[in-house]
């Protein structure tokens, strides 16, 4: 398995390579959005959000969140590191966080009497424009730290067996 500095190092150096495919295929705007959720993903999204890991301690005093998510799931599992199943999980898991805590900042600001407006069509626009974008970005940078978790796994084995 690579070490938290490895997986680092892989996000940052193709980063380039990512955002600028993207650039070359679909324009300025996908890139960027992309190149952002790839950086994300690969820095602070990743399936090893399951242990004590640099992504983890990233989340600052937020990641409380994350202490269900550590104990549902165990390590390099399907649920965590899984191709595209890990990344659908964690913005389900997240998304859940955030539908509680915008739900009770609703219930808040009718409490106080203080009605929150938001722009439901902007937000479905937005949701709806860049949404595969957004997805992609993420899971790129979760592939990214799986395949290096295999290719590190598969290189000590080899390194190993000739010993």
């Amino acid at each position: 398995m690579a070490s938290g500095k490895t997986h680092d190092a892989v996000t940052l150096w193709t980063l380039p390579l990512v955002t600028g495919g993207v650039w070359w295929w679909a324009g300025a705007a996908p890139a960027l959005v992309v190149g952002g959720c790839y950086l994300f993903s690969g820095l602070m999204f990743s399936g090893d959000l399951d242990i004590h890991s640099n992504q983890y301690r990233r989340w600052g005093w937020l990641r409380w969140l994350w202490l269900p998510y550590r104990r549902w799931f165990a390590h390099r599992s399907m649920w965590s590191h899984g191709f595209l199943v890990g990344t659908v999980v964690r913005l389900v898991y997240l998304g859940s966080w955030g539908v509680l805590l915008g739900t009770a900042m609703l219930g808040l600001g009718r409490i106080l009497n203080y009605p929150l407006n938001l722009d439901w069509n902007y937000v479905w626009r937005l949701v709806g424009g860049y949404g595969l974008w957004v997805f992609g970005g993420l899971e790129l940078g979760a592939m990214s730290h799986s395949l290096g978790d295999v290719i590190s796994s598969g290189y000590k084995r080899l390194v190993k067996r000739f010993r």
